[in-house]
């Protein structure tokens, strides 16, 4: 046994291996689609992220198939296939039980629209309606980030034409962006406002919100920052037609972007090296995963070998113990034939009880219905203990009185509810064979547990009669329970028809209203 458990804990800890090779495979993918995406290089982001769909398929991770198709999504936008991005994302199933993802869906879906071709109107009550579905989302389950970034939009989006909107919620949407850390944000939902500010004509705001701005962008490298607040302050000049002030912003605007397209080539520099040695030892992971997958193949086949070593070794072994046990058997079989059966019986009635000690041990911190399951099982196990007890103490016991046997059956039940319960039992001395008794003890057996656990007569009587007819025997109980009409398909009663007809008995009645079994039976 240890060394099967062994066996199996091989196989187990190579399925793992496997899973976690190719989760790691997936984040490979979907990694190198993103560098290719900041290069803008959307045709190999487009076939690296297509590769990490499909090995998530292929696995069934329902949450990383729907994390990669949001992100090709965005590719789709940023290549201006905006339909099929749209298709994309409105085809994608099961995104509402991951709340985080489906937000995020939702805002991808109103970005397509409001760059997509459709008409106007169309357009933006598409728009509105994909973002506000993902804003209702985002405060009931508190994604802060998420609700601030979707505010930020929409305030945006809004602009002075519903102005108290548009500025609460891009007031909101700094507020929380600070709350949370990311001052980047923060920064672009205050330059949103800025540029409603200088809109309205709201000097004051302008001047303010601008010198908070200015402070927050200077010295941090933020040069995509730096340059839309300073185009934005160039624009208020501009339009105050204050020369001086428009061209000292505008030439901070281009020095801003020129850092900017400086740091960004740099980046890309490094990027393209990254990828470069990404292709380089690409054949050798191939290779190496190829010889891997070959290694796991020979692994696989020489575990099946064992396997199948191992279990016929295990066959031969119980088969020659048997043959070696059997010869011994009948060498001896004139001397203590009478002897092995009782030793036979002896063991099993011991083994029995055994179970039903470990059934008792497990029941003791069980709930209320598994104790009441263990209980049930129990029952049953000792009624075929009974049997064998009483042919272990009789040597001539080809047959089995039924009577004593119920009484055995009696005893053991007297523990669980036997005490609430008056029996009065009248059986006719009949013997039957020991290789079919075993059933009228688990009829029995079931009688009482049904009648222990779903009597509601209120005498607490019940009546176990096995009388001699002219060919045959009559066994009728009756507990004077009611049966409602489902019970009759209940699992208790098909359990005892079909022990009725195992032990060849017929003319089975159940009576619901006075809750009586009866059957006829022939004791050959």
């Amino acid at each position: 046994m240890r060394h099967f458990l062994l066996f199996l804990l091989l196989i187990l800890s190579m399925t793992t291996y496997a899973q976690i090779e190719k989760s790691d495979t997936f984040q490979k993918h979907f990694d190198l689609a993103r560098k290719y995406d900041y290069l803008s290089l959307y045709a190999e982001a487009i076939e690296e992220i297509s590769e990490a769909i499909q090995i998530a398929d292929k696995n069934n991770w329902e949450d990383k198939h729907i994390e990669a198709s949001i992100f090709l999504a965005e590719i789709f936008r940023k290549t201006k296939d905006y339909n099929e991005g749209i298709e994309l994302l409105k085809n994608l199933k099961n995104s509402a039980k991951y709340t985080d993802l489906h937000v995020e869906k939702l805002g991808r879906l109103s970005a397509l629209y409001h760059e997509c071709d459709l008409p106007n109107e169309q357009k933006y009550d598409s728009v509105e309606r994909y973002l506000y579905r993902a804003i209702a989302l985002a405060e009931q389950h508190q994604l802060k980030h998420h609700k601030a970034a979707l505010y930020n939009e929409l305030g945006f989006r809004m602009g002075h034409n519903r102005l108290d909107s548009c500025m609460y919620l891009l007031g909101e949407a700094s507020r929380i962006f600070m709350e949370v850390g990311d001052t980047q944000n923060y920064i672009v939902a205050r330059t949103n406002m800025l540029r409603t500010y200088e809109t309205i004509h709201d000097d004051e705001n302008v001047q303010k919100t601008f010198a908070e701005l200015r402070e927050l962008v200077t010295g941090n490298n933020w040069y995509t920052l730096e340059r839309e607040v300073y185009s934005t302050i160039s624009a208020y000049y501009f339009n105050r037609q204050d020369t001086v002030n428009y061209n000292y912003w505008m030439v901070k605007c281009q020095e801003s972007e020129l850092l900017n397209l400086e740091r960004i080539s740099s980046n890309r520099l490094n990027s393209y090296r990254a990828v470069y040695e990404t292709r380089k030892y690409q054949n050798q992971i191939t290779k190496k995963e190829r010889e891997l997958k070959k290694e796991s193949r020979r692994r696989g086949k020489l575990l099946l070998y064992l396997g199948i070593l191992f279990f016929l070794i295990i066959g031969i072994s119980i088969f020659l113990l048997r043959e070696r046990r059997l010869k011994k058997s009948l060498r001896k079989a004139n001397d203590n034939y009478q002897m092995l059966i009782i030793e036979s019986n002896h063991r099993i009635k011991n083994n029995l009880q055994m179970i039903i000690s470990m059934l008792n041990y497990d029941a003791k911190d069980s709930s209320k219905e598994a104790t009441k399951a263990y209980e049930i099982m129990s029952s049953k196990i000792h009624t075929i203990s009974a049997l064998h007890k009483h042919l272990y103490a009789d040597v001539h016991n080809e047959r089995v009185d039924l009577g004593f046997y119920f009484g055995e059956i009696i005893k053991l039940h007297k523990d669980i509810a036997l005490s609430e319960f008056k029996i009065t039992s009248e059986i006719d001395s009949v013997s039957i064979r020991s290789e079919r008794i075993v059933y009228f003890g688990l009829i029995f057996n079931e009688m009482l547990s049904n009648t222990f656990e779903h009597g509601n007569a209120p005498s607490k009587e019940l009546f176990i009669r096995i009388t001699k007819q002219h060919d045959h025997f009559e066994f009728s109980y009756q507990d004077n329970s009611h049966f409602h009409v489902e019970s009759k398909q209940g699992r208790g009663i098909i359990l005892i028809q079909e022990l009725v007809r195992r032990v060849r008995g017929t003319n089975y009645q159940l009576d619901a209203h006075l809750g009586k079994y009866a059957f006829h039976f022939k004791s050959d």
